[in-house]
């Protein structure tokens, strides 16, 4: 994915905030190529993913043109969580790494108030295994 100037902030480096952007987007290419259909999810199920926790380590500054490559692993799953290990690059420099914890979340509310947690359906489990750690992994942008 290449870096506009609505990514960077005043001093002219991708703004902290986006990078949870750019991983996002990684996640969500990583289950189109397991075959995982978010709204299917929705509809046939009743789930959700959603973030659970996130934690970034910043190790250099992507600046305003750059081409960067967001690449994404599973590392454990469990009945109702999954955690994945994203590293942004920038040809063959990691610039940042992230441990995104992800919820699957059944029913609705106001606000989400009445969502609980619900079992990842084993369809989209098998799917995911593809990207545990050693099998494969996902790249996501590049110019």
């Amino acid at each position: 994915m290449r870096v506009y100037y609505e990514d960077t902030d005043a001093g002219g480096i991708v703004y902290h905030a986006n990078y949870l952007k750019f991983a996002e987007r990684a996640r969500t290419e990583m289950l189109r190529i397991a075959g995982v259909n978010q709204t299917d999810i929705r509809n046939d199920y009743d789930l959700v993913f959603a973030v659970r926790s996130c934690a970034i380590e910043y190790l250099r500054p992507a600046t305003l043109d750059d081409s960067l490559e967001v690449r994404s692993r599973v590392v454990r799953m469990g009945g109702a969580s999954v955690e994945i290990l994203q590293d942004v690059w920038r040809d063959d420099l990691c610039l940042a790494k992230l441990k995104i914890r992800i919820a699957c979340l059944r029913g609705e509310g106001p606000g989400g108030s009445g969502m609980r947690p619900g079992r990842i359906p084993e369809p989209v489990q098998v799917a995911l295994k593809r990207f545990e750690s050693g099998n494969m992994t996902t790249s996501v942008g590049g110019s």
